[in-house]
């Protein structure tokens, strides 16, 4: 017995010893790091907040609360055009800072290259999360054609065949006397149009009334993205991102994904045999005969990009537009004027002849700036450059405040306010001199550079013609005395989560 008890104190002391050494390693670790992060890194003469520099865990915070971009702004405004948010990180807000990061070029590549930011880590990175900039370079090749503006005019039947199936259901709504959830229906309709122009993917939601298995788990997985970002600060708690997807995301994630990957094979089988075009065919006809299955792999996640790509921000624009400007009533009605003037008829409304419409591009440039949707901040990894006059030292990550530019006084006059009439020009009869010191042209909505959205002329004309054919159609009433505030409704994770808005649809009765 009292061998048994020596040897239990033994080990109980071994334990301490050990636990003691640990601790105090740990402890000496972190005060020498946060040391050396606060007078000795690289990035320590800039000003900010002090947990930012020392540790990612006010970075973080900020992201799990959704409220990321709102964060950037308020620090921005007190420390400065040049802020430390991290440890290794910098966020700047002026124009000059955006085109050095974005726009710096050398034989063709990016000089700043993209940072370790969302990626889940997929074999192949498609075309939004590919880090290397050679690779990069050869799958944006690939795209171009599908943008092309002959592409777009082949592709324009298909936009319309959604946009007027949603317009036929909302007729029958109003039929009904039913106040519709604009949300919803707008994800629906994006989402369908992005899926049959990526690889002609129907998934039926609109026509159906119904969400699919796809859109309920890009949805499911879109706080995991966040948490799957914030993870690579911390590589030693990576393990506890698995606890932030309920099972029932993880079933839905991959029956989605077992669709998608059906839908794509279905679609790589009946190459040539179908009588429309879609952003597939520029794409397989860039590879050889016989791909390999790496070489489908990555087509398959380019098309599942795309697909993201063409329909969140495309969802989001149908519904700020809407709500937006119902809440500045002197504004709508010159746009729906506007738009009814325009046309006579229905099918007139086509995506050149929406073009010419100065109100409708006001309403989307304004509703994109409000509804920042690239608020991300979009790091990039320093070569040892300049930006904005100051030499951030190589490996040190910048990134830009995208919606802190759309709400600095010093940039945008009224910023928090929904005015579209800051985008007319000098000789439009709605200009308006308060707005002529506006940085419109410095804001760039898809981004600069080489990495800049492709899809820019298809997602402008989807978004007008979408606007033009329902306001065209109908005047919409906005319900329940609803106010929609984007600092206030909206939260920034993977994409931006939107809040519900009910509106009705009263159509419009013309003389014959």
């Amino acid at each position: 017995m009292a061998q048994t008890g020596i040897s239990q104190a033994i080990s109980w002391i071994v334990v301490s010893y050990w636990a003691h050494i640990i601790v105090s390693s740990f402890s000496i670790y972190a005060a020498a790091r946060a040391v050396y992060n606060l007078h000795f890194h690289p990035a320590a003469k800039y000003p900010g907040p002090r947990l930012a520099a020392i540790s990612n865990i006010w970075w973080a915070y900020q992201w799990m609360t959704g409220r990321y971009p709102m964060a950037i702004a308020s620090v921005l405004r007190e420390y400065g055009d040049v802020v430390r948010i991290g440890p290794n990180e910098l966020v700047f807000v002026t124009p000059k800072a955006a085109t050095d990061i974005y726009a710096s070029q050398v034989k063709g590549l990016e000089y700043f290259p993209k940072a370790d930011f969302i990626s889940l880590g997929l074999r192949d990175q498609g075309i939004t999360w590919e880090r290397d900039p050679v690779k990069h370079r050869q799958k944006a090749k690939l795209l171009l054609p599908a943008f092309s503006a002959k592409s777009l005019k082949q592709k324009e039947g298909k936009l319309h065949k959604y946009i007027d199936l949603f317009i036929q259901k909302m007729k029958h709504k109003a039929e009904q006397g039913e106040e519709v959830e604009l949300r919803r229906w707008a994800d629906w309709l994006a989402m369908d149009i992005a899926a049959d122009l990526g690889y002609s993917h129907e998934l039926h939601q609109v026509e159906d009334e119904k969400q699919s298995v796809v859109l309920t788990s890009v949805w499911n997985v879109n706080l995991f993205v966040t948490v799957h970002t914030i993870s690579k600060k911390f590589p030693l708690l990576g393990w506890m991102q698995y606890l932030a997807v309920p099972p029932s995301a993880v079933w839905s994630f991959y029956k989605a994904h077992s669709i998608n990957r059906g839908a794509f094979n279905h679609r790589v089988q009946s190459q040539g045999k179908l009588q429309h075009v879609d952003h597939f065919d520029h794409l397989v006809s860039s590879m050889p005969p016989n791909p390999s299955q790496a070489q489908l792999d990555s087509l398959e996640t380019i098309c599942a990009h795309l697909s993201l790509a063409g329909s969140e921000p495309i969802s989001s624009s149908f519904l700020c537009i809407v709500a937006f400007s119902l809440q500045y009533q002197a504004f709508h009605s010159m746009l729906v004027a506007e738009i009814r003037q325009a046309f006579n008829t229905y099918d007139e409304i086509t995506a050149s002849s929406v073009a010419p419409l100065n109100l409708l591009h006001a309403a989307m440039m304004e509703q994109l700036r409000v509804a920042v949707v690239g608020a991300t901040g979009q790091p990039r990894v320093s070569p040892g450059a300049t930006v904005d006059g100051h030499y951030i030292p190589k490996g040190v990550q910048v990134q830009y405040g995208n919606y802190a530019f759309t709400r600095d006084p010093r940039f945008f006059h009224d910023a928090y306010r929904y005015r579209p009439q800051r985008w007319l020009s000098k000789d439009h009869g709605l200009w308006d001199s308060a707005y002529a010191n506006d940085r419109v042209n410095d804001f760039n909505p898809w981004s600069l550079g080489v990495r800049a959205c492709p899809g820019m002329k298809l997602s402008s004309d989807e978004i007008k013609l979408i606007m033009a054919k329902v306001l065209w159609t109908f005047d919409v009433e906005i319900m329940h005395g609803q106010h929609v505030d984007f600092e206030r409704d909206f939260r920034m994770y993977g994409m931006l989560t939107k809040p519900d808005v009910w509106v009705r649809f009263h159509p419009v009765v013309r003389e014959v």
